[in-house]
């Protein structure tokens, strides 16, 4: 595959899958759930889709007919679990301005992680739309943001941590592991098994939880799990921002919740940051830039 072609694949993915992940918060307030009965709930319908992509679909994948035998295949979806538990723990412990706040250095740590295990230096081009779409986000925040618990401050940023670390993983492998966010669900649901069991009831609309667990969240996952093949983690990571930039605006738009003119500000620059990246990553020229 042509470098321009590789390029263009892995920027459409990881569009599709920022794109895809920003219904995830709409689909679950329309059905009326809490966090932990959604975890369980999407760990069940992710492990039946792991089954069926094994058992009838693997001609569409580079994933091993029993991937549990892959040492990454496991370690990269076992640290998207773990990355879902600290964001969901962070959710009731910290303020949502602040978890979107901390969340949104995943792209930095990203460039760290491959820059130091991989020696993949970001470009400066990559640094600078780093810097915008974290300028944009602290725009988004800046009329919330608020002092919360000490304990979700840190889960948040064990969060991004885990989550860029485990981008670089998966770009490190070289190999498809598009599967591996549908063992990342699972090991997600038996951690809130029990906790559902005792705090949990069911939703409202448990039909937008089966939409969202059985199509949205796999695409999503599997795009964004696959980019890193094609495209340096850190890029990828910001398209993760997408979510902050776009949830808003489904919310405003299903629940007539107005965003305010900071939160439309900052997804302007965010969403600029991310198209100017890709653009200058297609143009053939690229290769004369000094960086």
């Amino acid at each position: 595959m042509q470098p321009q072609t590789r390029t263009g694949l892995g920027i459409a993915l990881a569009l599709l899958g920022g794109f895809l992940i920003s219904i995830d918060i709409p689909l679950i307030r329309l059905a009326e759930s809490d966090p932990w009965f959604y975890m369980v709930m999407r760990g069940l319908g992710l492990a039946c889709v792991l089954g069926a992509v094994i058992k009838f679909g693997s001609h569409f994948t580079d994933t091993p007919k029993n991937p549990f035998n892959d040492k990454n295949f496991v370690e990269v979806g076992v640290l998207y679990g773990i990355a879902s538990i600290f964001f969901t723990i962070s959710v009731f412990t910290t303020s949502t301005a602040n978890l979107v706040f901390i969340l949104a250095f995943n792209p930095m740590l990203a460039a760290i992680f491959a820059w130091v295990l991989i020696g993949e230096r970001p470009k400066l081009v990559t640094w600078l739309a780093i810097f915008a779409t974290m300028v944009g986000v602290m725009i988004i925040v800046s009329d919330g943001l608020e002092t919360g618990n000490w304990m979700g401050d840190l889960t948040s940023l064990m969060a991004a941590i885990v989550l860029a670390y485990s981008l670089v993983r998966t770009r490190q492998s070289g190999k498809d592991l598009s599967l591996s966010g549908c063992l990342g669900g699972m090991v997600s649901g038996l951690f809130a098994l029990p906790l559902a069991i005792v705090f949990s009831g069911m939703p409202g609309a448990p039909w937008w939880i089966a939409l969202n667990v059985l199509i949205f969240v796999p695409l999503s996952g599997f795009s964004l799990t696959l980019a890193p093949r094609y495209i340096p983690a850190p890029q990828v990571a910001i398209f993760f921002l997408l979510e902050t930039v776009l949830a808003p605006i489904w919310v405003w738009l299903i629940f007539a919740e107005t965003p305010t003119d900071k939160t439309l500000l900052g997804g302007v620059i965010v969403l600029g940051a991310i198209a100017g990246h890709s653009l200058w990553q297609l143009l053939p020229l690229r290769r004369t830039v000094v960086t």
